[in-house]
């Protein structure tokens, strides 16, 4: 079976290929599973910031339009009565 010392050597070879595609096919399969963790995560996150958005941006955005709208009209009341106080 093992004629020269070359047929070892390929045999080695061969064996330490092996073990090298069989270590890169786990690495590659990991980074699969890693990488649609990540997905999953990031579509948890784009969930949760859409939620914040419709929960706290959107009323502070109504609350500063209607204090922008309210504005004049509380000033001529504050002016109104510090006029009269005069």
């Amino acid at each position: 079976m093992f004629a020269t010392s070359g047929d070892i050597l390929n045999l080695s070879l061969a064996f330490g290929f092996l073990l090298l595609v069989i270590f890169l096919c786990i690495l590659i399969f990991y980074a699969i599973v890693v990488l649609r963790d990540v997905s999953k995560v990031t579509d948890e996150i784009e969930e949760i910031v859409s939620k914040v958005h419709r929960a706290v941006i959107q009323p502070l955005r109504a609350i500063d339009f209607i204090m922008e709208n309210v504005t004049p009209y509380i000033e001529a009341i504050i002016s109104k009565k510090f006029k009269s106080k005069k």
